[in-house]
């Protein structure tokens, strides 16, 4: 008996807290995208109640987190970095304006969308997107986020501060990919790409994709790999909706999660499901909330959990940990860069474009110059990884590049319920070899305004930046072939007809990332149509007023805007001087009661100063503001129809660029608006704008129609604005808006359309 009673005695001492000591817990996670956020409020509710970690494996979104924890991150870090704006640009592949490279940026035009087309066997063929969103941010996020623990453990994910597996797709193959070691950001980026909407990775050789494809709950991986005493799994719940032929996202959401089991037997571990089937598979803007409600469904399992899993830690040992795996990864600064993908001179072009005024840099300037290099249009993508030497102490960037297809057709224009309405179609080829060049050819049609453009720009990667420029535009604007407004026609004559042809040569250089010097000269031939009175018929012929002229021209310009046309963020900086000399020449219409032909000098300069820029004042406010200032020294045109047709116009809004108004014209003149944006959804908007010009003399009319100025300044002003919604697609801005003018006949338009409203360069 007293035998018995020892052992049970020395069971209980001695075996059983060895067996707690012993006991390891492994978290598996599901994917799910922005549902997969809950994760993170899993293992918060973890570490506060002291149950341990010692493993995880996961897929997707899984993968992103587990690979985050594994790396030293802390469960507020995690969800820090989620609500971040810097995980707003990468996830949706938008560079933040203090990125955007404008000395690179090739001219705004209408374009909805760019079709590649690439060389096979011997025909030019149509290359379709692969992804919606584009790669460049989130690679660069991934090397930021992961490269220092991968260095760390030395490629090997078993010594991570929490030893993790993630799974990814062969494609090819149809079969899973576990990886164990190599570059921890390139194994998460593969397993967390989803089809369609990211671009798939290769990693040797192999085209990789989702892991949820065909495994988005790895609990087999954690059991075949780490083998733990219990198990703990986290999935996403999702409501099993059955896919609709429009809707991409949920065909994505039952490709990447139906075709999983998620549980875990009772025997090994514990099931953690929590409902979040309201989350859309791509709104990361409720991370708070999905958060805290895999936090909250933890903690509704906290007392199974405990009761199953006997061991505990500590969550300020496991800080101190984490800290000193931190502090033992190696900081990055670089020291050199590699690069493959490409041919030769290409490498050279890609590395001479890395400018770093020493020989190292970090990762603050790699990422500045990164984001120049893919600002060239020849440049496709670009997979940065980080190498450590150990004999340095620093990185080696390695930079697979890939090169765009040689020849791009952009499709666009501008649409409306008025008559109003514009095509367009431009062709981009980009030859890349030692000396870059984009050829550059584009056409508009439609009745308020037609042009055409051809042209070349070169890229120079010698000590000091530029490039050249050279192109050829006609263009034509038709004020009155038709009326700006809603539903109705008028059949008025042609009333102010611009026909302009113009050869412009450029040298540009960068100033700083968003900024650009431009200096050349245009030679331009310009011919204004109209008539100087109301009472003609359609037989009757319009006056001409040609102007022949040379232009000596100077640019600066910093521009960061978000978007090509009604912008929320960004801001805007034009300083433009010209030196314009050249021949007025009239030939007067059948209604024109001037000599028969009229030819007259002129040399003046003209200097333009302009800025727009927007300020996020709350969450459900943006303000803008808005000044131009124009002033000259041209002497006046023969009669007062040129000289008002021929002065300098103020358009803010897109109504306003369509439309003739001799009000807002002026030879000198001080503009300047407010905006306020309310957000109503990320993609929709209420823009209510107003604006005040001000010429400086008013432009006035003698009874045969001679024009000569105000001598009294500042005798009269005008104003103008714009109220409505503003809806901002993949394709281009949907927009429904009232304008209002001061002196308008009528004062009031409404504007539905749906497009961009953007011209060719103009000469002056």
């Amino acid at each position: 008996m007293k035998t018995i009673r020892f052992l049970f005695i020395l069971i209980f001492v001695y075996i059983i807290p060895l067996t707690g000591i012993a006991q390891k817990v492994g978290l598996v996670l599901s994917g799910g995208g922005a549902k997969g956020l809950v994760h993170i409020g899993v293992i918060k509710a973890l570490e506060e109640n002291n149950v341990p970690i010692d493993y995880i494996t996961g897929t997707s979104m899984g993968a992103i987190i587990g690979g985050l924890y594994a790396s030293g991150y802390s469960p507020k870090q995690m969800e820090e970095l989620f609500k971040s704006e810097d995980f707003k640009h990468w996830s949706t592949g938008i560079i933040p304006p203090k990125y955007i490279y404008y000395f690179k940026q090739l001219d705004e035009n209408p374009s909805f969308i760019d079709l590649d087309f690439a060389k096979k066997d011997e025909k030019m063929k149509l290359s379709l997107p692969t992804n919606v969103v584009p790669p460049s941010q989130m690679d660069f996020a991934f090397m930021n986020l992961f490269s220092p623990a991968s260095t760390q453990a030395k490629g090997d994910f078993d010594k991570l501060f929490v030893p993790f597996r993630c799974v990814a797709t062969d494609i090819y193959r149809n079969d899973t990919v576990n990886f164990r070691r190599g570059d921890l950001g390139s194994a998460i980026r593969a397993s967390m790409t989803i089809p369609f909407y990211f671009k798939p990775i290769e990693i040797d050789s192999v085209l990789l994709f989702d892991g949820g494809i065909l495994n988005n709950f790895p609990t087999d991986v954690m059991r075949q790999n780490f083998n733990p005493d219990i198990l703990i799994g986290s999935a996403a719940d999702f409501k099993d909706k059955k896919p609709f032929k429009d809707d991409l996202l949920l065909q994505i959401e039952n490709l990447m999660m139906r075709k999983t089991k998620y549980s875990i037997p009772d025997s090994l571990g514990i099931m953690i499901t929590s409902p979040v089937r309201h989350i859309p598979l791509l709104d990361f803007d409720k991370a708070e909330e999905t958060v805290k409600i895999g936090y909250e469904t933890t903690m509704s399992h906290m007392e199974e959990i405990k009761s199953r899993v006997s061991r505990t830690t500590n969550i300020e040992e496991i800080d101190r940990k984490r800290k000193q795996f931190q502090d033992r990864c190696p900081t990055m600064i670089f020291n050199n860069i590699q690069v493959s993908g490409v041919d030769g001179s290409q490498r050279y072009y890609i590395i001479r474009s890395i400018r770093h005024k020493s020989k190292t840099f970090n990762l603050d300037e790699l990422k500045s110059e990164y984001f120049k290099i893919l600002a060239d249009d020849k440049i496709k993508s670009l997979l940065p990884t980080a190498d450590y030497d150990t004999l340095t102490g620093y990185y080696g960037l390695q930079l697979k590049a890939e090169q765009q297809n040689p020849l791009a057709v952009g499709v666009g224009g501008y649409f409306s319920l008025s008559d109003v309405n514009q095509g367009y179609i431009g062709l981009d080829y980009r030859l890349f070899n030692n000396l870059p060049i984009t050829i550059q050819s584009n056409l508009h049609i439609g009745k308020f305004y037609s042009s055409f453009l051809l042209g070349s720009r070169l890229n120079f990667t010698t000590k000091h930046l530029f490039a050249l420029e050279a192109y050829y535009i006609k263009n034509r604007w038709n004020y009155f072939s038709g009326s700006t407004e809603l539903f109705f026609e008028d059949n008025r004559p042609h009333y102010v007809i611009r026909n302009e042809d113009n050869l412009q040569l450029n040298i540009c250089f960068p100033a700083k990332t968003s900024s650009k010097w431009e200096v050349g000269i245009n030679f331009l031939n310009r011919i204004d149509e109209y008539f100087q009175t109301t009472n003609y018929t359609r037989n009757d012929e319009p006056d001409h007023t040609t102007f022949t002229a040379g232009n000596l021209q100077s640019l600066f310009e910093v521009k960061t805007f978000n978007s090509k046309q009604y912008p929320t963020e960004g801001k805007m900086l034009k300083f433009e001087a010209n030196y314009l000399f050249g021949t007025e020449k009239e030939r007067p219409g059948s209604t024109s009661q001037g000599k028969p032909f009229v030819r007259n000098k002129h040399n003046y300069i003209e200097l333009e100063l302009s800025y727009e820029r927007y300020f996020k004042t709350a969450k459900w406010l943006t303000l803008g503001i808005v000044t131009d200032s124009y002033f000259s020294t041209k002497t006046l045109y023969n009669n007062y129809t040129s000289s008002i047709i021929s002065a300098k116009d103020f358009s803010p809004t897109v109504n306003s660029s369509i439309r003739y108004l001799p009000y807002l014209r002026a030879d000198h003149y001080f503009a300047g608006g407010l905006k306020a944006i309310i957000p109503v959804s990320p993609s929709t908007h209420i823009r209510l704008e107003g604006y005040y010009f001000q010429p400086f003399q008013d432009l006035l009319r003698t009874e045969n129609n001679r024009s000569y100025y105000n001598t009294n300044l500042f005798t009269s002003n005008q104003f103008l604005g714009c109220g409505g919604f503003v809806v901002h697609t993949r394709f281009g801005p949907a927009s429904l808006l009232l304008n209002y003018y001061s002196s308008g006949d009528p004062k009031f338009y409404l504007q539905a359309s749906f497009g961009y409203m953007l011209f060719n360069r103009r000469g002056k």
